[in-house]
């Protein structure tokens, strides 16, 4: 068993084209479907009292994998608190930055805190604060269910990790509290797409049951004028359903759109959340919203004088969910355009899932 642990078994993976039909990308105007929940309280009749807004949200994520929710679910107070809570994080004193290293339990396999250098070199170390549901002792009550069906014997199960709390109470109370509305958007988007695709209601929660997300907040300090335009985080899809970020005036996010072969900058705003699909969702929705390639660079002029600090939210699914298309392409010109994978097969394409049916956990770090 112990050699299943190190050689874990990976579902079979096709190299996954990605092409836009819009370069745009847009903004949704919740205000109507927020003012329902906030009146009626009921995920499903407000979607179903809202369907021109869900039918939006397909829409846009069906083109580029991105878009902007303009009154959304996350209070605006709640976004202010957060960015200055994780302002007030990076500033505190590095033994007390260190101290949060240690989850309690995991060894030094895991951690709240940590420094990283990426793409940026020695020049650009990254700070970064990861945290996890706080309502178990450990992640391993989450993902118990997927070692067992993976056929791990108990010994060999990684012990997980808990989140590692900055002293001040505070602190701890706003991070729980943006965590609590983010799980609520995603829900709220879960509904959506749900409604617009004609699905049964409450199918993607079905695949989310455990509320095995992660919160990670990140500081990119300010850098010397040689490195401005260059690369901080390397480009990436997120192993994600949905990722919800929120992130200051400094920018320096980009999308790539391969039909115009070039990377688009994404303008920080400050009246808008940022979606964007992930692996997992290209792969329930066979292909229809894309997982799009991004990155992070180096911001230019009086901005790379400053720290970035962004918050990004990934929704993910339990380990033990089967990961496997739960609605059709219609399309094999749609599923080009959405990153669906292509095979050419005598002159005609032809689409196939970006990845066999599988267990969500086959494709999680440990």
């Amino acid at each position: 068993m112990l050699r299943q642990i190190f050689l874990k078994k990976r579902p079979v993976s096709r190299s996954s084209p990605q092409r836009f039909l819009s370069t745009e990308i847009r903004s949704i105007d919740m205000r109507g479907l927020t003012k329902s929940l906030e009146i009626s309280g009921d995920i499903n009749k407000s979607v179903h009292d809202n369907r021109s807004i869900c039918t939006d949200i397909v829409d846009c994520l069906s083109h580029t994998g991105f878009l902007y929710l303009q009154y959304s679910p996350i209070s605006p107070n709640i976004i202010r608190k957060t960015m200055q809570a994780s302002t007030w994080l990076f500033e505190l004193p590095e033994a007390e930055k260190n101290h949060l290293a240690g989850s309690g339990i995991g060894g030094a396999e895991y951690h709240s805190y940590y420094r990283y250098m990426h793409k940026g070199g020695s020049q650009d170390n990254i700070e970064a604060y990861n945290l996890c549901n706080d309502n178990v002792h450990s992640t391993l009550e989450l993902r118990k269910r997927y070692y067992e069906l993976a056929g791990f014997e108990k010994e060999w199960m990684p012990t997980g990790r808990r989140n590692s709390w900055p002293q001040d109470a505070r602190f701890r109370s706003v991070l729980l509290e943006y965590w609590r509305q983010c799980e609520y958007l995603t829900g709220v988007l879960f509904a959506s797409v749900e409604s617009a695709c004609g699905m049964n209601l409450g199918t993607f929660a079905e695949k989310h049951t455990c509320n095995d997300h992660t919160l990670e907040l990140k500081k990119y300090p300010a850098i010397s004028q040689e490195f401005e335009g260059s690369v901080r985080i390397d480009e990436h899809a997120d192993l994600s359903t949905f990722t919800i970020l929120i992130q200051d005036a400094v920018g320096g996010l980009q999308i790539y759109d391969m039909r115009e072969e070039t990377w688009l900058d994404v303008p920080a705003r400050p009246d808008a959340v940022l979606i964007n699909s992930g692996d997992f969702l290209r792969d329930f929705s066979a292909g229809k919203f894309p997982s799009t390639r991004h990155r992070v660079v180096a911001a230019q002029g009086e901005s790379s004088k400053v720290d970035r600090i962004s918050c990004v939210f990934f929704a993910s699914p339990d380990w033990h969910a089967r990961v496997e298309p739960l609605l059709e392409v219609a399309t094999a010109e749609e599923a080009d355009c959405t990153g669906h994978v292509l095979e050419q097969q005598q002159g005609v394409a032809v689409s196939s899932p970006a990845h066999e049916p599988h267990l969500a956990g086959d494709r999680m770090p440990m």
